[in-house]
């Protein structure tokens, strides 16, 4: 009973794809994987609704690496996250982008520290609206020539 190459190869096929299908059931069952981590991308840029009202983007500080707080003190290490920040501001004022400049490491830093200061699990129950709405507030404190309106994430990926 000689079997043909083609027969041979669908078993193999068939046999990976069960493969494949045994390994993602696992994974959802076994926690390691779910539907909820992913999340909506932010706009790519912001649509200027009205004429007398400019919207300016400042999108210069790169993709941070930030190391949360661990869960537990006896261990040393918290989760890896990766974020693009970005955000929106409304004044045209060429000092106001010139503070942004001068004051970018800073910014970074308030970013950093706010992801320092909190568990993954916090941010998870924080949600991704008022992680943004806090980072706001705390850059806002720190501008004197303007405010930001919004602050966006291009990546926002907590890495295992």
């Amino acid at each position: 009973m000689k079997k043909s190459i083609n027969e041979i190869l669908v078993y193999v096929l068939c046999g990976l794809g069960a493969l494949i299908l045994f390994c993602t059931l696992t994974a959802f069952l076994a926690g390691k994987a779910s539907f909820n981590t992913y999340r909506r991308g932010d706009p790519e840029t912001v649509k200027n609704n009205s004429k007398d009202n400019t919207q300016n983007e400042f999108k210069e500080f790169g993709t941070l690496r930030a190391l949360t707080k661990p869960e537990k003190e006896e261990f040393s290490n918290g989760a890896n996250l990766v974020v693009t920040p970005w955000f929106v501001y409304s004044n045209a004022d060429s000092a106001f982008y010139e503070e942004l400049e001068k004051k970018k490491k800073s910014i970074s830093t308030i970013i950093l520290g706010y992801f320092a200061s909190r568990t993954q699990k916090e941010l998870f129950s924080y949600g991704e609206k008022k992680v943004k709405e806090d980072i706001k507030n705390l850059i806002n404190e720190q501008l004197v020539l303007g405010k930001i309106e919004a602050v966006y994430f291009d990546d926002y990926i907590f890495l295992d």
